[in-house]
């Protein structure tokens, strides 16, 4: 097999193409906010591109974001899936039907808690200022989420936000919540309000963010995040996501450069960082870089799900001789930091 035919090989089994998105779409797409747990969850909804739920003969395939399958559910009548006891990584969801071309989207379980992004002592300033009532209201609300009970976890952040409209924990949670049920309209005005009542609440921003990248409302989610930015300008998740969103809009480069800002403000970043990075080297040609990511990737999840498959591409690398001087072009780091 020559060299152009294993590079294309590589690309097609292992870095996922981006599909033009045709009648079928995946909408609603949401994750709960992190919390203790040590998994997560999937949901979300296949329509037409007029917007109508497509109910009968379609499946959502769930696959990590290196390409290893995870599982394939049929969607319900309303052309609802879920998946369950996910482990909080990055995934990709393509919605398969007869008479429709397949459409992907990418879903990352690394939603940060708060106190992670926010300076210390951050919550007892907000708390201060809020009536016992929206607090009590607010922790029934968070115990009611943990345990799946959307109806009453939704039930209690209402009324938290009505006893005190500018708490921004509960808005951002209630966002969440009614992302879920699909009420999207009503998900940004929260998302929104959280952050009009308090610009320093940086989870909003992400949160929000996460929301536009998987409405495929790039620019968005990227204005919001360069908000966020603005305020805490060391945040690696900023980044993280807006690598996400330039990766949705086809600006490659970019993406590249702040997944590259993540591993220099984040010692220890998601493994599957060094996947995406891979897939953009590769696209660029840049197969020395690809590699090199690839092999950190193993460094830091050596029996990762993606572990075997990144390992037999490496094989294939070293035995086409992409990796021979001359056969792969070097694409510059930008000077690290958000400040390059």
């Amino acid at each position: 097999m020559g060299s152009e035919q294993v590079i294309r090989f590589m690309r097609h089994n292992f870095f996922n193409a981006v599909l033009r998105l045709a009648p079928l779409a995946l909408a609603s797409v949401l994750v709960p906010p992190a919390r203790a747990q040590q998994t997560a969850s999937i949901e979300g909804q296949v329509r037409n591109v007029k917007g109508i739920a497509i109910g009968f003969g379609v499946t959502v395939r769930l696959e990590t974001a290196e390409g290893s399958p995870v599982a394939q559910v049929p969607v319900d009548s309303e052309g609802r899936f879920s998946f369950e006891q996910l482990a909080k990584k990055a995934y990709r969801l393509t919605a398969l039907g007869t008479g429709f071309q397949p459409a992907q989207q990418d879903v990352n379980l690394y939603l940060q808690p708060a106190a992670s992004l926010n300076r210390p002592g951050r919550a007892a300033l907000i708390d201060s200022r809020v009536s016992k009532k929206a607090r009590r209201e607010y922790e029934k609300g968070k115990r009611a989420f943990e345990r799946g009970d959307l109806p009453e976890a939704r039930a209690r952040f209402d009324q938290a936000v009505r006893a005190y409209p500018c708490y921004a924990p509960a808005q951002t949670d209630l966002a969440t919540v009614l992302g879920y049920q699909h009420e999207l309209a009503a998900t940004e005005a929260a998302f929104k309000k959280a952050i009009e009542c308090d610009p320093g609440y940086l989870e909003a921003y992400i949160r929000f963010a996460m929301f536009l990248n998987g409405s495929k409302r790039f620019p968005e989610s990227e204005a919001i995040l360069n908000e966020g930015l603005r305020r805490a300008p060391s945040a690696w998740q900023f980044y993280y996501q807006l690598a996400s969103a330039y990766s949705g809009a086809g600006d490659y480069a970019k993406a590249r450069d702040d997944y590259l800002k993540v591993l220099a403000l984040n010692p220890a970043p998601p493994a599957e960082i060094h996947t995406k990075l891979a897939d953009l080297y590769m696209r660029e040609d840049a197969y020395g870089q690809a590699y090199a990511e690839m092999q950190a990737y193993l460094r830091a999840d050596p029996n990762g799900r993606s572990a075997p498959k990144v390992r037999r591409i490496m094989q294939e690398m070293e035995a086409s001789g992409v990796l021979r001087s001359g056969s792969s072009k070097s694409v510059p780091h930008p000077p690290n930091g958000p400040s390059g």
